[in-house]
């Protein structure tokens, strides 16, 4: 059993930031801790996805990363280095091939996790609740992140800042993204056009997965200036067939997985050639699919592709 239900899930001046944000392990000053009077110690606390208040005495110096989107907020929020181990899926930023490997994302090894000797395990959708509680038995802290939406990857970037002592950055960081995310939220307000229907395409064979309402890539789609063909469904993941892609008829389709040997692209599928997006060629191939497939502080390179192409009468410049 998985650790959490899904629900169906600016460019270079900001990734700039992200790289002056990556440093040492230990943050000098504390962020926003938790204290009742200058005798009582400071505490660095946060409640994560699964309800479980998770209070440390002091910030963590080894983490345990259970997923790929879990370590990249500990890039980008600056203590990499206290990083002593990821799993077999995590692949950003580069050095994390350098890590310890606790195992793949469904199936961590609890013992070498312990051998560790981590003073906190971040925890994602797909990990076994099982483990979760062998590791909170063996008193290990575990917390939880399973954002499901573009605003609650923001709100657990700050949790991880207030957990990790790193409020500061965290705050920087994600006004950086909520900058970038206001300017396009005018952008669209202001739009004469009417936006371009898309369809994100995950998977290239039939049944077609996609992102249905709600969800992160639905959040993605919306704010880049586009509306998402499977807003309608309910399913966070919904598989469709070709016969509905057909009736939406999507203006653009983004195809979020690398080229694949032996897979038909959109063009070359039988019926397709009618489709809106086909015709037109409004097709993009992601440059790096997991940035719109992982709900992490990346989001702010998928939205800057996603909406350049979209609009790029946005980015002219005068």
């Amino acid at each position: 059993m998985s650790i959490f239900l899904p629900r169906l899930a600016f460019g270079l001046a900001l990734l700039a930031m992200i790289g002056l944000l990556v440093g040492g392990c230990a943050p000098a000053v504390p962020s926003q801790p938790s204290t009742t009077s200058s005798n009582t110690p400071l505490t660095y606390t946060a409640t994560d996805a699964l309800g479980t208040l998770v209070t440390l005495a002091k910030p963590p110096q080894r983490i345990v990363s259970l997923g790929p989107s879990a370590t990249e907020m500990v890039y980008a929020l600056g203590i990499f280095d206290c990083l002593v181990a990821a799993t077999t899926a995590d692949d950003y930023p580069p050095e994390v091939n350098k890590l310890e490997k606790a195992g793949g994302m469904d199936n961590p090894s609890l013992e070498k996790i312990l051998s560790l000797q981590p003073d906190l395990v971040l925890a994602v959708f797909g990990n076994p609740m099982t483990l979760v509680e062998n590791l909170r038995k063996q008193g290990v802290p575990v917390f939880g992140l399973n954002p499901q939406t573009v605003p609650e990857v923001l709100v657990d970037l700050r949790k991880l800042g207030d957990l990790t002592g790193t409020r500061p950055q965290a705050d920087k960081l994600v006004a950086g993204i909520e900058e970038k995310i206001g300017s396009l939220r005018k952008k669209v307000a202001t739009a004469t056009a009417t936006l371009p229907t898309v369809y994100l395409e995950t998977w290239p064979q039939e049944p077609y997965y996609t992102f249905g309402r709600g969800t992160f890539g639905d959040d993605l789609v919306t704010l880049a200036g586009g509306t998402n063909i499977a807003a309608s469904i309910e399913d966070a993941y919904p598989a469709l067939a070709t016969e509905y892609i057909l009736f939406e008829d999507p203006q653009t389709i983004v195809m979020l997985y690398p080229p694949q040997a032996g897979s038909i692209g959109p063009k070359g599928r039988e019926g397709w050639s009618q489709i809106t997006a086909v015709t037109t060629g409004r097709i993009l191939q992601a440059a790096d699919p997991n940035v719109y497939l992982r709900p992490g502080p990346r989001i702010i390179q998928a939205l800057d592709e996603l909406a350049r192409f979209l609009h790029p009468e946005w980015f002219v410049t005068p």
